[in-house]
């Protein structure tokens, strides 16, 4: 008789999630039954993909097409009873910094007994890598920080003269850290920069952690506002495969959307055109396609970089902020 043998299946592959959307329920007292209905959901379908994105506070579902996140919303008003309105996701975008700019903040609260005070006086910088340790300072210590959202934070002790505490340095720096959490700017996230501390007061009864970090977070955020800040956007590396005769229509669209062509190649009775997009400009991007193309074309993406936005889009992007 025949020896036996072992069979094995190979694991079944899924596609990646091509389009995306934010997902809010109708009524507040839905929020918790939706993010467990869309767990139960992913489950059964694979090919759905629902993710908190906590950076910008919102609930991100991933889909195969336009179709099949509006059957997803199908179902968790008929199957879970959830109503629900897709939104236009928000995009992470990053806040740093084009040159120098130094700041004092003085922290001083009085309410009978003792009270709290902090002087801080620091600069910041760009951070570039590989760049020298400043000359005209007393660098006395030195933290290079690599930031959970991509970048660096280099923070300097250059105290002389022991006129704050080498113990309040940790909080000057979580303050600096919370400032960079939240950027002065749009609320992104701070990414490459050095913060040199050279001066300040402290007083022997009244200073304390907390007055430390206060003073450190608002000398921050005055230093940033006048170190000619800068907003930065994801860009995708975009691959679109399309037949020629539509190909001046694609290219076109591309353009309004801010893209810079890359390059392009012709795959049997296929161009594929690489382009670089803001991810700002790639909402339903699927859908714009199929309609120029009529449903003859498809694309790929990953992410590339942060880029500046261009001055008119951070002149707005500021002003909403603002508001």
């Amino acid at each position: 008789h025949s020896k036996e043998k072992r069979v094995g299946i190979a694991p079944i592959e899924f596609p990646e999630p091509r389009i995306r959307s934010a997902i809010v329920a109708k009524e507040k007292k839905d929020d918790e039954k939706l993010g467990e209905a869309l767990r139960d959901m992913q489950t059964e379908d694979q090919t759905l993909k629902a993710e908190f994105a906590s950076e910008v506070k919102q609930l991100i579902l991933w889909g195969q097409g336009e179709l099949h996140l509006q059957v997803a919303r199908w179902r968790l008003e008929h199957v879970y009873g959830i109503r629900t309105e897709f939104v236009e996701p928000k995009i992470p975008y990053r806040e740093t910094i084009q040159r120098p700019a130094t700041a004092m903040y003085r922290h001083k609260k009085q309410s009978g007994g003792s009270g709290q005070f902090a002087e801080v006086h620091l600069r910041i910088e760009p951070h570039v890598e590989g760049a020298p340790d400043p000359t005209d300072l007393n660098v006395r210590g030195k933290e290079e920080i690599d930031l959970p959202w991509g970048g660096k934070l280099v923070f300097y002790n250059c105290i002389v003269g022991g006129v704050i505490d080498g113990k309040y340095l940790p909080s000057i720096q979580r303050g600096v850290m919370e400032k960079m959490q939240e950027g002065p700017m749009t609320g992104s996230h701070v990414r490459d920069v050095r913060v040199m501390v050279f001066d300040g007061k402290m007083h022997a009864v009244d200073s304390n952690d907390i007055s430390f970090k206060i003073a450190g977070a608002q000398a921050f955020k005055e230093a940033f506002k006048q170190a000619d800040p800068l907003i930065l956007e994801p860009i995708y590396e975009m691959e679109i495969m399309v037949p020629e005769e539509v190909m001046g229509e694609v290219m076109g669209d591309l353009q309004t959307r801010r893209s810079i062509i890359s390059g392009m190649e012709t795959q049997g009775r296929y161009q594929v055109i690489k382009a670089l997009t803001p991810l700002a400009e790639q909402y339903k991007y699927t859908t714009a396609l199929k309609s120029i193309t009529q449903g003859r074309a498809s694309f790929k993406r990953r992410f590339k970089e942060y880029a500046p936005v261009p001055f008119e889009v951070q002149k707005s992007l500021a002003t909403q902020h603002a508001d």
